[in-house]
């Protein structure tokens, strides 16, 4: 599949830095993993993070099939909506109601409960770092957060595993300049409720912009490994996050 235009030069240029330091890695990186932890929290604003008690965004989705808006909404006490728009007008909702997942079609009157296989990754994606969260907390809720030096890595980069508390586990590349997450690799159904095939895909993350003290990446893209094709790409259009009173 061809890359949107935008998104092949974010790679190109991330190949020229590969390039760049494979002949001049510099000297290894000692940091210990709790002090990568707190480097990625204080870029990312972990601080300003933990004061919001919900974020909203406003997001455009694109895949090889179909290009819709969509907004989504994360709540700290552990619900997560999204809605997607198309012309203007919802064409469809799912979300975690912190006990499991629900789906709501155009036109229907009430919710339906999802497959636990389809609520599961609305679940993972409210815990994991990001929305709420930083990799500081995970712990805090039960998750485990290990270094993997066996994965391959560029020079300048070190591998994060994060085994959620259910089990689910994510390989996440951390850039040591940054301290920002740049991809993530895990092992699932892209979308469960349509096709339950898993494979192996990587998440990659850039255009980080702050707001409201908070750094997040504005451009992410989804490829499926064993074909290497671009399944999905997601670019924030705005955010909005309320405070504690």
């Amino acid at each position: 599949m061809r890359l949107p235009s935008g998104i092949a030069c974010l790679l190109l240029l991330a190949g020229c830095r590969a390039e760049a330091t494979v002949g001049d890695p510099g000297p290894p990186d000692t940091r210990t993993l709790p002090d990568l932890i707190a480097c990625n929290d204080s870029v990312i604003g972990g601080e300003a993070l933990r004061q919001l008690t919900r974020v909203e965004f406003d997001l455009r989705i694109r895949e090889p099939t179909f290009e819709v808006d969509a907004t989504y909404v994360a709540e700290r006490r552990g619900t997560a909506r999204i809605d997607i728009f198309d012309d203007g007008r919802r064409v469809f909702s799912e979300g975690w109601d912190g006990r499991s997942g629900w789906q709501l079609l155009q036109g229907a009157s009430a919710p339906v409960p999802t497959s636990p296989e389809a609520g599961a990754p609305l679940r993972h994606g409210l815990e994991q770092p990001g929305h709420l969260w930083t990799l500081r907390d995970m712990p805090t809720h039960g998750h485990r957060v290990d270094e993997d030096a066996s994965i391959e890595r560029e020079a300048g980069e070190r591998v994060i595993h994060l085994t959620l508390a259910d089990g689910f586990e994510n390989w996440l590349w951390l850039d040591t300049a940054t301290c920002h997450l740049t991809r993530k690799r895990d092992f699932r159904a892209y979308h469960p409720d349509v096709d339950s095939t898993q494979t192996w895909l990587e998440t990659r993350f850039a255009d980080f912009r702050a707001s409201d003290g908070v750094t997040r990446a504005w451009l992410t893209w989804t490829m499926d490994l064993a074909t290497g094709d671009t399944v999905g790409v997601t670019r924030l259009t705005a955010v909005r996050g309320g405070r504690v009173p």
